[in-house]
């Protein structure tokens, strides 16, 4: 069979050969449409929760956060709304993989200005996001020539925060401790089915952990951050 030529529409039979199959495209364009419409809809309440309390660095860490959510939500969700077009999809694919960077980052920026903060919390937040940009120029720029290794980097990035475990377990709740490991587990684990590219439908499982992962965050922030 041969490769469709960039940015003509795709035949069913064509989207079968290069995603993997035009329904699992539909249910991963789905499942993170959703996610977006539960990014934003999170943000509007973590703001709302937030009310009138004095501390700016609520709505700067819950807007970074939010924003850095929807925007891995609607990339991904257009990434997979485009397979049929080859030259679109590599390019929402890259922007797409390095979104999950700017959720790292975004995701580690309210516990580290809310009850973090000092040495601890400005150390580890410019740490997190200085990897994150590189590794979303990496994304954007050398993607094709380390793909898994720029995707591995993932992991590390993410369980960064057990270098502050112990301080954060000082000022932090332990419900609050509990989600945020049951979240990064939910994205650990769910990464094995995101590598798994044989197994069928093992991109949509990826998604549902996303989601997961990203609802326990909320929780995280809702219950014990606002």
């Amino acid at each position: 069979m041969t490769q469709p030529s960039p940015d003509r529409e795709l035949s069913p039979g064509e989207i079968q050969y290069t995603s993997g199959g035009a329904i699992e495209e539909i249910l991963n364009g789905v499942t993170h449409a959703i996610g977006a419409g539960m990014a934003i809809a999170g943000l509007a309440v973590l703001l709302v929760l937030t009310g009138n309390n004095p501390d700016p660095w609520k709505y700067v860490s819950f807007s970074v956060y939010g924003v850095s959510q929807i925007l891995l939500y609607l990339s991904s969700a257009l990434l997979h709304s485009f397979a049929s077009f080859p030259r679109i999809r590599e390019r929402l694919s890259r922007i797409d993989h390095a979104s999950i960077y700017l959720l790292i980052a975004g995701t580690y920026t309210p516990p580290a200005l809310t009850i973090l903060r000092g040495p601890w919390g400005w150390t580890v937040l410019g740490v997190v996001w200085g990897l994150a940009i590189v590794g979303i120029v990496m994304k954007l720029f050398v993607m094709k020539k380390l793909p898994l290794i720029v995707d591995l980097l993932y992991i590390p990035l993410g369980w960064m925060v057990l270098i502050v475990i112990r301080p954060l377990s000082r000022v932090a709740p332990p419900g609050f401790l509990t989600l945020m490991l049951s979240a990064g587990f939910a994205y650990s684990f769910g990464f094995v089915f995101y590598a798994w590219r044989k197994l069928r439908y093992s991109h949509v499982v990826w998604h549902l952990f996303v989601l997961a992962g990203s609802t326990l965050f909320f929780l995280a922030f809702a219950i014990y951050l606002v």
